[in-house]
């Protein structure tokens, strides 16, 4: 399984009263470590939602197990790993490290979508093209 990390410091700016980090940050660095993982493969998003012509890759479903908690100036790590593909859809596993012990693990659900004015929702799931899964053996 394909996986990429990138190190982080937590800045103050994340953490709350009690100089933890606030939760949603942890969503949020989730979609930078999707963001970087599809970036280790060549594939940036603005520029794979124009080539393969969709909207773009939304959650669907989103996790998150607190362990340990981080605080300001920790360095962590961010782990991200496609877990699964589903025809229209794939997870995202993520795993947040600080001082090299897990303290965050969870995951996203994302769509692969396109515009479709006759749906209900103004979007529809469509099938990951072949090409993209195959970035990630």
């Amino acid at each position: 399984m394909k996986s990429n990390r990138y190190d982080m410091t937590v800045p103050w700016g994340d953490c709350d009263p009690a100089d933890i980090v606030f939760y949603p940050n942890y969503f949020r660095w989730f979609e930078n470590g999707t963001t970087e993982l599809f970036a280790s493969v060549g594939l940036e998003l603005p520029q794979m939602f124009k080539d393969h012509g969709i909207l773009g890759i939304p959650i669907l479903d989103a996790h998150a197990k607190f362990m340990r908690p981080s605080r300001f100036r920790n360095v962590i790590t961010v782990e991200s790993a496609i877990e699964s593909w589903g025809n229209s859809s794939f997870k995202v596993i993520h795993k947040i490290y600080n001082g090299g012990v897990e303290a965050v693990i969870g995951h996203e659900v994302r769509g692969w979508v396109v515009i479709d004015e006759t749906h209900v929702s103004g979007i529809r799931a469509v099938c990951v093209p072949d090409d993209i899964r195959a970035r990630f053996d």
